[in-house]
């Protein structure tokens, strides 16, 4: 029996990092919302559980797929394939999502009878984006991204993703610490977007934050001139997906995306894709 699961990447439609508590985690204000750019996990039965991939350096034991299926395992085995479309810490979530399928895959290849909630609470043992990232579609999550109130599905849009240089391995973590006091916000504006959703309000995307805007230019020496790449392309408004690198702007129309995409003319760098709605 081989499962295969898709496993999509996010966007942040609003990002606002309201403080830090005295563990050192942050609290967060954020709608979510997956696009159609996404990696490929199949998952077949095996004695011993084990994980290729078509990037060789990410096949590691170290991997969230891995820690995912112990999680979830207690012991089962699994030959688990990995087809990575998603850049690396990019911003987009996609360890994070690879975790998710992973849930996903694994449940059904094992016949597991196990309830949305236990499964949101092992997603939330892997990482902040996991739990939202099992269904995907469009969320408001608060708290350290783990309290999620699933959002109605925003009008049909295209993405336009570009990504201007890589990112490192740490950083999220870079970028939280770049953050100062003056930077967090009440959460107000996310909040305000989650109810023009409920709404089904124009959404006037390029009004909505993302703190991370205020220190990204001192992480990333190249975004100043790849926003003014995207909007010499005709992108109405570019926004910081999560902590970055990755840049992003959404229109409503599929041959205006691919138009600024192909205008872009950086194969490799830049993805057109939906917005995805709600698994299941």
């Amino acid at each position: 029996m081989t499962v295969v699961e898709s496993a999509p990447a996010k966007i942040n439609l609003s990002l606002e990092v309201v403080g830090r508590r005295r563990d050192g985690y942050h609290e967060l204000a954020t709608v979510l919302q997956t696009v159609g750019l996404a990696d490929e996990l199949s998952f077949e039965e095996s004695d011993g559980l084990s994980l290729a991939c078509d990037d060789p350096s990410l096949a590691t034991d170290g991997n969230l797929v891995l820690r995912a299926a112990r999680a979830l395992g207690g012991g089962r085995g699994a030959r688990i394939h990995l087809r990575k479309r998603i850049p690396v810490a990019a911003g987009l979530g996609g360890g994070s999502a690879d975790a998710a399928a992973t849930l996903r895959g694994l449940a059904r290849l094992w016949g597991l009878r196990i309830g949305e909630g236990e499964l949101l609470r092992t997603a939330a043992t892997l990482g902040a984006d996991v739990p939202f990232l099992l269904r995907g579609g469009t969320a408001l999550a608060t708290g350290l991204g783990d309290q999620l109130e699933a959002l109605p599905d925003i009008p049909s849009m295209w993405a336009v993703l570009h990504l201007p240089e890589s990112g490192p391995a740490d950083k999220t973590a870079r970028a939280y610490r770049a953050l100062q006091p003056e930077h967090f916000s009440d959460g107000r504006l996310t909040h305000e977007l989650a109810s023009w959703i409920w709404a089904g309000a124009p959404l006037r995307l390029e009004r909505w934050p993302n703190t991370f805007e205020r220190v990204a230019d001192q992480l990333y020496p190249s975004l100043a001139a790849a926003r003014l790449r995207l909007r010499g392309a005709g992108a109405p408004w570019v926004r910081l997906a999560g902590a970055g690198p990755t840049l992003f702007t959404m229109v409503g129309d599929r041959s205006a995306a691919e138009a600024i995409a192909d205008r872009l003319d950086a194969p490799g760098q830049t993805w057109c894709v939906p917005a995805h709605r709600r698994l299941g």
